[in-house]
């Protein structure tokens, strides 16, 4: 069984990637999926660190997210990795693709994004899914397509919640997350992806928000939820220094009080914030909730799915 979490590959993503990998802290079936979106350093030095510490990694070679695949010449290209057999790239299935794209040299794995089930079964039809290739096929875990499809695949899903303009995150501050590794057990997947905390949408510059709210998955039982921890301040969009001391103290008194493998090294840094009444910057916050949920994940997928 292997996990693949989803990035699009901001700076904040990547950051919390890069140094996850320097720290050999992720197990060899948990593999990050990067979907390039900005022409920043921090791609390819998180490629480099991935290959360097024996870590594989899957980079979508078409991205279809912001303006990344209309830049011609990249001054931080990640490409110069492709022949280790440690990154793996990958295609979204869409009206461009050739069948090359499905196919992996040899010593390679490749991967293929299916999100609309008619490309799936064109591509099904046009005899481009073998057994093997790709070595590993994304898509949606819908009934119609496990009757369609003739071969293993990966379920990917999108968990997040957003609000809409007139909830904030208070309005469900605890709540269900995952279970994917369930239904990837009962229907023999191959493994299961979604798009971690962040979601599937993507946003080249955000949305401002009246509240600052800090998410930190946790399990309870099989269970994965997410609980959100949000300020009491949600009348403007100012002052979010003060706001992240009011969600940040949320947090603090919550996790002692929780199981030893919640207290990762993220969540308590981000407790530490507290007690310091240190503002690190929302972009660090960020950063710091998703190096925790990664923590989170290797820990179980060490405990459930133990791999040599």
């Amino acid at each position: 069984m292997i996990y693949f979490p989803y990035f699009r590959g901001r700076q904040f993503d990547l950051q919390a990637l890069k140094a996850l990998a320097q720290q050999d802290a992720l197990p060899a079936n948990l593999i990050p999926i990067i979907e390039p979106v900005r022409d920043i350093k921090a791609l390819p030095q998180t490629v480099a660190a991935f290959v360097d510490h024996g870590h594989p990694l899957v980079v979508i070679a078409n991205p279809t997210v912001s303006d990344y695949q209309l830049t011609q010449q990249k001054l931080h290209d990640w490409r110069p990795w492709q022949a280790n057999p440690l990154l793996i790239t990958g295609h979204v299935l869409g009206p461009t693709t050739t069948p090359a794209d499905l196919q992996a040299p040899a010593g390679h794995r490749s991967l293929v994004i299916a999100r609309q089930f008619d490309e799936l079964m064109a591509a099904q039809a046009a005899g481009w899914l073998t057994p093997t290739q790709p070595t590993y096929l994304l898509a949606p875990p819908e009934a119609r397509i496990r009757q369609q499809l003739d071969r293993p695949f990966v379920s990917l899903y999108d968990h997040a919640w957003f609000p809409d303009h007139e909830q904030t995150y208070a309005n469900l501050e605890d709540g269900f997350f995952s279970d994917d590794w369930a239904l990837a057990d009962f229907y023999g997947y191959q493994g299961f992806s979604d798009y971690t905390i962040g979601g599937g949408h993507y946003s080249e510059h955000g949305y401002p928000s009246r509240a600052v709210t800090l998410h930190l998955t946790y399990f309870r039982g099989n269970q994965l939820r997410i609980h959100r921890f949000v300020s009491d301040d949600r009348e403007d969009f100012k002052h979010p220094k003060e706001k992240f001391f009011q969600a940040v103290a949320k947090l603090a008194a919550w996790l002692p009080a929780q199981p030893a493998a919640t207290q990762t090294p993220a969540a308590q840094q981000l407790a530490a914030y507290h007690a310091e009444q240190h503002f690190p910057g929302l972009g660090v916050v960020k950063r710091l909730s998703l190096a925790h949920h990664l923590q989170l994940m290797a820990a179980f997928m060490k405990a459930r799915y133990p791999v040599n």
